[in-house]
């Protein structure tokens, strides 16, 4: 199905990858704010992912990290805090970001502080300007909770926002639940390129799951091959019965846009001219280049995450 020809902006295929502004225009305003949703609206931006997370009394707030230390300064989990109480805070004026592609430690500094909105205030808001991609995130202290699906649910019902969303996340029993709730919501895995690191010692043993990805990725861990290809198959998605898939632009190859449309499936990717990693996990130097951006768009991904979208607007045209 063509992208004109389809309701939700995420997917379809397209001429030209949507640009999507990663937690807003980090690069202009924190992260996960509405002074970063209106910027990217001012800007032209067609799309936005942001992160979202269950306070104590169960409102879906827009928030990265499960403990407010870097953020806010604060030393609670978001999680053990109650709306009233988390409205309280702010994101600090200067934030830490992590390290950046060369390893170096960032620190981005800001004009003023600013709140932390609830996901139903960002859909009022910029919900009919925007595209919108809400991850789910993962919940390492409780990575079988499922609460925060059901109340996701019911925000983009309230706010009749189901036709210009998709919902991404790391963890497939919360999109498995939330296709079981809502089957008519567009529904993605995101592949991470780390995520099967832990296993390098039995894929190597493998090397008929490894396919060869283009020279210009350099060496490649057998992890990242099998990643490729498991990317590739759509195993996971035809689990979940879902048709768009986010992943790392590192493990997008030379037929991996191709092998997945083929199979009616969106792709996105994710995060070029990235600020830092808040992770600590290495990124990858091609991130920050204009050609990786232009490989990208060359090999036709549906839309492409950016900590910096006014760059990459010109450069996908």
């Amino acid at each position: 199905m063509r992208a004109a020809d389809h309701p939700n902006p995420f997917l379809g295929i397209k001429a030209r990858p949507l640009v999507v502004g990663h937690r807003g225009v980090p690069t202009l305003h924190q992260e996960n704010t509405l002074a970063g949703f209106r910027r990217a609206v001012e800007l032209g931006v067609p799309a936005i992912e942001l992160d979202v997370r269950l306070t104590a009394d169960r409102q879906v707030v827009v928030l990265h990290d499960h403990n407010l230390r870097r953020l806010t300064g604060s030393s609670f989990d978001s999680d053990h805090l109650s709306w009233d109480q988390l409205s309280r805070l702010r994101i600090r004026r200067e934030l830490p970001m992590g390290i950046d592609t060369r390893g170096a430690p960032v620190v981005i500094r800001y004009d003023r502080e600013e709140r932390i909105p609830l996901l139903a205030e960002v859909l009022a808001e910029v919900g009919g300007k925007l595209a919108i991609n809400i991850e789910i995130k993962v919940d390492v202290p409780r990575w079988w909770g499922l609460e925060i699906v059901a109340h996701v649910a019911e925000v983009l019902a309230a706010a009749h926002a189901t036709h210009r969303v998709i919902v991404t996340s790391f963890d497939v029993f919360k999109l498995r639940a939330l296709g079981r709730l809502r089957p008519g919501l567009a529904r993605g895995f995101c592949f991470d390129d780390t995520m099967l690191d832990f296993a390098q010692p039995v894929i190597e043993r493998l090397p008929a799951l490894a396919p060869s990805l283009p020279a210009s990725h350099g060496p490649i861990a057998p992890p990242r091959r099998y990643l490729t290809r498991l990317l590739e198959s759509h195993l996971v998605g035809r689990l979940l019965g879902t048709h768009l898939v986010g992943a790392e632009h590192t493990l997008i190859g030379e037929g991996t846009v191709q092998r997945l449309h083929a199979r009616g499936v969106a792709i996105g990717t994710h995060t070029l001219f990235p600020i830092g990693s808040t992770n600590g996990k290495p990124l990858s130097p091609t991130a920050d280049t204009d050609d990786e951006a232009r490989r990208l768009v060359d090999l036709g991904v549906d839309w492409i995450e950016s900590d910096d979208p006014a760059r990459l607007l010109p450069l996908v045209g």
